[in-house]
């Protein structure tokens, strides 16, 4: 592996790059300069232009980023700032995953102080540089090593309130595998909690919150039952997209009695308001109620964003929003009148046409325009664009979706 750069020369090359990007011909600049150090300061451009996006703070800092696999693998500002929500200002942090340090910069800003720990030293490296820039006005203190070997000592010395921990699924697992659970993760958060118990109360302290983020394909009911301690689950999407989960741990609050009963919230970030929707007794909820399918379509059409299905609450949501599904298995639902704050997309409708052949054949001569959309339908969105050779539109749509009287129908209808 090739050894990191010392603090010196690491600042050296981030001052290098603050003048190349003042410079009025940086191309220019760079070409008079060694190609070892040239190829340095054009890695460090390139990760700069995705920092803009990504981490629009670290580019202010001009944030040093030691790989693209880094970056890829790290919160975006939004995700990590969301999980402010779990800190206390009397908080004393401890990031058992630190990695390039998103998170755990998010996550100290709020807190009293923060301890950060990396095992591989070149992120290590580039938190040393990072977080006092991020950071300057609170304490924190970087290690190197692997954080379950220094956990004791972490524990006694610097004796966290919160402890963050974000598992990666082991090298050795199958990682063709679409679905993985936490016990194929690492850290191992089953076998921490109890360590973590007995030494808190070996020291004598009082218990510990943690917030553990995992990857939004573990399965939600299978983790609320391998981690009984958890008291709340977060759903976490950027933009259109589920990034994360997020368990929230009291191991000094008594446990659910169920998984059943823990509250699950899902919160859409974005470019506007942040939208956040609470379920208090999620699944026992979810399970107690009685779904009344639509037995035609109402003029507005409702797909739900990614993370509420995600969470898996379809009656849920339509006993919230007072909403009609059109079949078990469409996840689609309808109204008369319109819902304007329900949490996706919604569609004015203008014709129902029973789905066949003819009718394939009938609209492929139309030279449609329209966003092409299968829920619960005989074909897939791209074999029906490709039948009805469809262009792209932002506004108009075409949905195949299959009715609670089993028929199969293509909804026009129009963005709303």
């Amino acid at each position: 592996m090739t050894q990191p750069p010392s603090l010196e020369e690491l600042t050296a090359l981030q001052d290098e790059l603050r003048q190349l990007l003042q410079h009025p011909k940086p191309e220019q600049r760079l070409r008079k300069l060694p190609q070892a150090e040239r190829l340095r300061l054009q890695q460090q451009l390139a990760q700069q232009r995705l920092v803009k996006d990504k981490l629009p703070s670290w580019q202010l800092v001009l944030a040093y980023i030691p790989s693209s696999l880094a970056l890829e693998q790290s919160s975006s500002q939004q995700a990590a700032e969301y999980k402010q929500h779990f800190v206390h200002r009397e908080d004393r942090l401890l990031d058992m995953t630190g990695g390039l340090g998103v998170d755990f910069s998010a996550l100290a800003a709020a807190a009293q102080s923060g301890v950060y720990v990396e095992q591989q030293s070149q992120l290590v490296a580039a938190a040393r540089y990072n977080l006092p820039r991020l950071l300057p006005d609170r304490p924190i203190t970087i290690y190197e090593g692997r954080s379950t070997e220094l956990l004791d000592e972490l524990l006694e010395r610097h004796q966290p309130t919160l402890i963050y921990l974000d598992p990666a699924r082991r090298e050795q697992s199958d990682r063709q595998r679409r679905v993985y659970a936490l016990e194929d993760c690492e850290p191992d958060l089953l076998g921490l909690l109890p360590r973590i118990r007995e030494r808190y109360s070996a020291l004598g302290l009082p218990l510990p919150r943690l917030l553990v983020k995992v990857s939004p394909m573990l399965d939600l009911k299978h983790t609320l039952r391998s981690v009984p301690e958890t008291k709340e689950l977060h759903v976490v999407a950027v933009q259109s997209e589920v990034k994360e989960l997020l368990l929230s741990i009291d191991l000094a609050a008594p446990s659910p009695s169920s998984y059943q009963d823990v509250p699950l919230v899902v919160s859409l970030l974005g470019s506007g308001q942040e939208q956040s929707l609470r379920f208090e007794r999620a699944f026992a909820e979810e399970e107690a109620l009685t779904a009344h399918y639509a037995a035609e379509l109402g003029r507005w059409l409702y797909l739900p964003h990614a993370a509420l299905m995600k969470a898996g609450l379809y009656k849920s949501l339509a006993a919230r929003y007072a909403l009609d599904p059109l079949h078990v298995s469409s996840h689609l639902y309808t109204s008369d009148e319109a819902c304007p704050d329900f949490p996706g997309r919604r569609y004015e409708v203008d014709e129902v046409l029973p789905f066949s052949s003819s009718l394939l054949r009938r609209l492929a001569k139309e030279r449609l325009a329209a966003q092409i959309i299968c829920r619960n339908f005989p074909l897939s969105a791209d074999e029906l664009r490709r039948r009805l050779k469809a262009a792209e539109h932002d506004t108009f749509a075409l949905l195949g979706t299959t009715l609670s009287t089993g028929e199969a129908v293509l909804i026009r209808c129009r963005r709303s």
